[in-house]
């Protein structure tokens, strides 16, 4: 009877134990994504900022339309904790939030840990940037290692042709009855002076670019403690993310039995 509740008790040890590493190694990851809006004055890169190959991934974040890894599953949005902060966002003069989503994911090393894509577009009458290209992955690396990168872009508008038509200077003197005929045997004064700097600066202005255009670039690798929120900054653009371990319930603590 004795020798039966031992290997009773061990029996327990182990399977208490492997549910115990199974929920330790399980994490899930919620972020919140959104764009700065209002006054911005800033000029990006005018070429193309693109994803490394080593990057892009067939995985995509995109609500119900995700496509992810096999282990990996979206939380539902009673299983998200940054709903506040999702709402919070919303009514911010700011910040516009373009994506809130949370998946469930088992740690691997960096190099099996796929990334995951973003791809967001915005209606082009809100202000700030129109586009965006992400990608986002937790892996192990000597910790919890989070690694993003974001390119945000709003299209580069053509500059204006500063080409001037010709003028026919003699035709000019002719019907104003100048004192000269040509352009070159013009006197300049003052006046003159002032005129043509007001059209240089005049010109300058036409070719100032759009108060916010061209490609950004948000990066960042971070070590991550669990529970915390991580706020991951631009002048465009931002990121919050949280990681927290994942519980397994009695029923699928059951179901390793």
């Amino acid at each position: 009877m004795k020798n039966k509740l031992i290997q009773l008790l061990i029996t327990f040890l182990l399977a208490f134990s492997a549910v115990s590493l199974k929920a330790q190694t399980v994490f899930d990851v919620e972020m919140v994504f959104f764009k700065r809006i209002g006054d911005l004055h800033f000029t990006g890169q005018q070429e193309p900022i693109t994803l490394d190959e080593t990057e892009v991934s067939e995985y995509l974040l995109a609500g119900s339309e995700s496509l992810l890894p096999e282990g990996y599953a979206l939380l539902a949005r009673n299983e998200r904790t940054l709903e506040g902060v999702y709402r919070r966002l919303r009514s911010s003069p700011e910040m516009r939030p373009l994506l809130h989503i949370g998946w469930r994911q088992e740690l691997k090393n960096k190099n099996e840990t796929p990334w995951l894509t973003f791809s967001l577009q915005d209606q082009p009458e809100q202000e700030g940037l129109e586009g965006f290209q992400g990608v986002i992955r937790l892996s192990r690396n000597q910790g919890l290692l989070l690694e993003s990168r974001t390119i945000g872009y709003k299209e580069i508008p053509d500059s204006p042709s500063t080409e001037t038509e010709a003028i026919d200077t003699n035709q000019d003197a002719e019907l104003l009855d100048l004192p000269f005929e040509t352009e070159s045997e013009q006197v300049p004064t003052e006046n003159d002076a002032v005129n043509a700097a007001k059209e240089e600066v005049t010109v300058q202005d036409l070719q100032m670019p759009d108060q916010l255009s061209g490609f950004f670039e948000m990066s960042e690798t971070i070590k991550v403690k669990l529970g915390k929120l991580y706020y991951i900054d631009h002048p465009t653009m931002g990121l919050l993310v949280k990681v927290t371990p994942y519980q397994a319930s009695l029923e699928e603590q059951e179901s390793l039995n």
